[in-house]
C-alpha cells in the first residue's frame, strides 16, 4: 500500500525499485491534524519524514515574528537533510490534516550503505528542495504583489499536478491571509488586495481553502512561470 503512495510527487520520480526499497524501510504512518508542529528548531533528530497527503510549512525565526519559507506537498520528504545535519534550522509545522511515513535515519543509513546509485537518488532529493527554498528567495526579491502571487500559484499548480493532486479547475491550498502574506512578502491587507485582482481578472479565485483557477495560462503568465523552467527545477 505505501509502495503505491511512493508513485506519486517528487519520490515518484525515483526509480521502483528505490521505491520498494523505501517500503521496506519506512517506519509507522501517522495521521497529523492542522497546525501541529512536527519538529522545532534546533531539536536532535533521529528520523525523516516523508509527505504521503496534505500540506507542511517550514518556518524560521521566533514564533512571533516567524517567516514561511517552504511549502511541502505529498511526495515530499519533509526533512531528508537532518539526516547528515543530525537536527534542523527551522520549525516544520502541517497547514492543514497531513499523513506521514516516518523513516528511522538508522533504517536509512543501513539502506544507502553499498547502494550508492539510492544514496545518491536521496541527495539529488534533497539538492531539488535546496533548489525550491532559492526560487522562494528568487520571487520575493524579483516580483511585486499581484505577479508574486501569481507565481506562487503557479508553483503549486504545477507540483501538486505532478502529485496528482490538481484537477482542471484547481486544487486544495489551506492557507490564510497571514500565509500568504509571509510567502509573497505583503502586508494581510494587500493580499486581500491582490486576491481580488487576480479575481476580478479572471485568473483564478481562492475560497474556502481552495484555488479554483479560471485561465491556467493566464495565471502562468502573470506570474511570468514556463512549464518548462519548473520541470528543469524539479528535475
Amino acid at each position: 500500500m505505501l509502495e503505491e503512495t511512493l508513485a506519486k510527487g517528487l519520490v515518484g520520480t525515483l526509480p521502483r525499485r528505490m521505491r520498494a526499497k523505501l517500503a521496506e524501510i519506512a517506519g509507522d504512518t501517522v495521521e497529523i491534524g492542522s497546525r501541529q508542529s512536527l519538529a522545532q528548531e534546533g531539536d536532535a533528530q533521529t528520523e525523516s519524514i516523508l509527505l504521503l497527503d496534505g500540506l507542511m510549512g517550514r518556518y524560521m525565526g521566533p514564533r512571533e515574528r516567524r517567516q514561511m519559507v517552504a511549502i511541502q506537498v505529498p511526495g515530499d520528504f519533509v526533512d531528508l537533510h537532518a539526516l547528515p545535519l543530525d537536527k534542523l534550522d527551522h520549525e516544520v509545522e502541517s497547514l492543514g490534516p497531513v499523513r506521514i511515513a516516518r523513516f528511522p535515519h538508522d533504517a536509512l543509513r543501513a539502506a544507502m550503505a553499498g547502494d550508492y546509485p539510492f544514496a545518491e537518488a536521496l541527495w539529488k532529493l534533497t539538492l531539488i528542495d535546496a533548489g525550491l527554498h532559492r526560487y522562494w528567495s528568487y520571487r520575493l526579491g524579483r516580483f511585486r504583489a499581484l505577479a508574486g502571487m501569481a507565481n506562487f500559484f503557479a508553483e503549486m499548480d504545477h507540483r501538486l499536478g505532478r502529485a496528482g493532486l490538481r484537477t482542471e479547475e484547481g486544487f486544495a491550498l489551506p492557507l490564510t491571509h497571514a500565509d500568504l502574506s509571509d510567502i509573497c512578502g505583503i502586508s494581510q491587507v494587500h493580499v486581500s488586495r491582490v486576491l481580488k485582482d487576480l479575481r476580478e481578472a479572471g485568473l483564478c479565485a481562492l475560497q474556502g481553502g481552495r484555488l479554483t483557477i479560471h485561465d491556467r495560462a493566464g495565471l502562468y503568465r502573470m506570474g511570468e512561470v514556463s512549464g518548462a523552467g519548473l520541470e528543469e527545477l524539479l528535475d
